[in-house]
């Protein structure tokens, strides 16, 4: 990301703040220029106060002076520091707002493809130091440059001959940054990158503790993510030295140039003691804007290199929406034609399916892992397209349904049940929170078998549930799942391996809530447990992406072919 690209898209969002931002930069050059008055104000004290007889009302007036310079450039820095602050705590939280928003529009291949803790890392670390930019960066730059334009002008202005040193200067500070500008780049992607690393490594940690502990890969974890972290400290020390190289040279050169005034104020100049403190006072508060100037560079360059990151993220292409189409209330009616897909590494998944599901018709898919039968049900919800042929909904391809409206007629509960930090209720109503009702709720719940326990807990129906539901138990977490499709109500059911990972008696339990939900649904079962999809209306044999068999439970086994052998090999061994 360049330079103009970078200030291009960060004044998107500060355009609406530039009022505070001139207000700012004002409020800066006041309190600038008043503290490079300093040593104007030092050098007539010396002057007129010490080497001659002192007069109590000069010397009133210069004491008031000095206060008032120095009250009045402390008022007009913390009201400039206060004013930045909050523009830069605006554009962070604006930016953050915008990358969440994306990231709630993205397809379901970003998220396959970026791990989660670099996603994190986007709007946790790179979205701050951009906001360095927004704030910092401008008032440091604003602060050192109106310091250096007047101290300059003001030593030209005491002493032109003195001031020349000061010219033969720019020119090799402006190598050493121009220099050093790349390298410090290269590292600050490095560090964000490593940055992104570190969260998901942490994230992968704290969520399978449980598993690290069993398997006793304490040390393992431990020694990726040291090499992680050394990784970060050998790129913010390469950043880190050189800005200090940058900031030992300048001191250097000013050293150099203080030097050659000490000298040549003392022999060949004639200047008086305030004179002489005048200008060299000036010149050593140069070096600190000066400085400033030259390490800006350092946040500079790692705004950038989070720029790219952040706004690559707002730049993403979001999901596939074109359709137009509102599907109100569907009847259930799906349709496969000639359906192939294959992922982004050119894995074939699914080979020329054709299936036709009726409305209200219970359908099982089963197969061994991979055969395509999650892919199948990912495409009906659109998370992904076919790579050929159509899938039709009541008739319309499902490509012109506005994909919102698509969506509000399917239920989904899978094996993997995602409950949120939240009450009971509010997770059984996801989505639609504000517009359900209390007894819909109840109802779901009642439907689902979880009204049971939900009653037993602390504060019923309000009670939070933890991080993921890790108050409650699996079978619980289960039903609440269920409650959840219940209370949506959508016509299509979609169940992903639901029972899979439950023990027998609480199997019962949740089948039975599933059996309830089914009812006036079109309905489509992903099982293992071949046990639980015996009254499906029709059986879909998968096998390596093509559709082998189909048929009810009973004309499947008569078959004697791969369903046969699946449940014999299930139920004899």
């Amino acid at each position: 990301m360049q330079y103009k690209q970078f200030f291009s898209r960060l004044f998107f969002y500060l355009k609406a703040h530039v009022g505070k931002l001139v207000f700012t930069s004002v409020m800066m050059v006041f309190a600038t220029a008043l503290e490079s008055s300093i040593p104007e104000i030092t050098g007539r004290i010396i002057d007129e106060l010490f080497t001659v007889e002192p007069d109590q009302q000069t010397a009133l007036i210069y004491a008031l002076a000095l206060f008032g310079v120095i009250v009045l450039s402390s008022i007009f820095a913390m009201t400039s520091t206060a004013t930045s602050s909050w523009v830069s705590n605006k554009v962070i939280m604006d930016l953050r707002v915008d990358m969440f928003a994306k990231l709630l529009k993205l397809p379901k291949s970003y998220f396959d493809q970026h791990p989660t803790g670099k996603t994190l890392s986007k709007l946790t670390f790179d979205v701050e130091q951009i906001a360095a930019a927004a704030s910092n960066i401008w008032l440091d730059f604003i602060k050192s440059s109106i310091a250096v334009i007047i101290l300059v002008g003001y030593l030209f202005y005491k002493n032109w001959q003195l001031s020349l040193t000061l010219l033969i200067l720019l020119p090799l500070v402006y190598l050493a940054v121009k220099l050093s500008s790349n390298r410090m780049r290269r590292s600050s992607q490095e560090v964000q990158n490593s940055m992104g690393k570190m969260t998901h490594l942490l994230d992968e940690n704290i969520s399978g503790s449980s598993l690290i502990k069993i398997y006793h890969a304490q040390d393992q974890e431990s020694h990726k993510f040291t090499n992680l972290i050394n990784n970060i400290r050998q790129q913010r020390f390469k950043v880190d030295m050189t800005s200090a190289f940058n900031t030992g040279f300048v001191n250097i050169l000013i050293g150099l140039s203080l030097g050659s005034v000490v000298y040549f104020s003392s022999t060949l100049l004639d200047m008086s003691a305030g004179e002489f403190l005048s200008f060299f006072t000036a010149m050593g508060m140069l070096v600190k804007p000066a400085k400033s100037l030259v390490n800006i560079n350092k946040p500079l360059q790692t705004a950038m290199a989070a720029g790219e990151s952040v706004f690559g993220l707002i730049d993403e292409n979001e999901e596939h929406n074109k359709g137009r189409k509102k599907l109100k209330k569907s009847k259930g009616a799906i349709e496969f034609k000639d359906v192939s897909f294959d992922y982004s590494n050119d894995t074939t998944v699914l080979n020329n399916i054709n299936l036709n599901i009726l409305p209200g018709e219970t359908i099982a898919l089963v197969g061994s892992t991979g055969s395509g039968k999650t892919t199948i049900i990912q495409l009906i919800a659109r998370f992904y397209s076919p790579t050929q042929g159509s899938i039709t909904i009541d008739g319309v391809n499902i490509n012109e349904f506005d994909i919102d409206s698509l969506r509000s007629q399917i239920s989904f509960v899978d094996q993997n049940v995602r409950l949120f930090n939240d009450t009971v209720k509010n997770n059984i109503a996801l989505g639609q929170i504000e517009m359900m009702s209390d007894k819909k709720i109840r109802h779901a719940a009642d439907v689902s078998n979880a009204s049971q326990f939900i009653e037993k807990m602390e504060d019923g129906f309000n009670t939070e549930i933890g991080e993921d539901g890790t108050k409650l138990s699996g079978g619980q977490r289960q039903r609440l799942a269920i409650a959840r499709a219940i209370a949506k109500d959508s016509p299509i059911l979609i169940l992903d391996e639901a029972t899979s990972a439950l023990d027998s008696a609480t199997e019962k339990q949740v089948q039975a809530a599933i059996d309830k939900m089914q009812k006036d649904r079109t309905t489509i079962i992903i099982a293992h447990r071949l046990s639980t999809i015996q009254k499906a209306d029709r059986i879909v044999v998968l096998h390596q992406g093509d559709i082998i068999e189909q048929g009810s439970h009973q004309e499947l086994l008569d078959q004697k072919g791969e369903y046969a052998s699946l449940y014999n090999h299930q139920f004899k061994s």
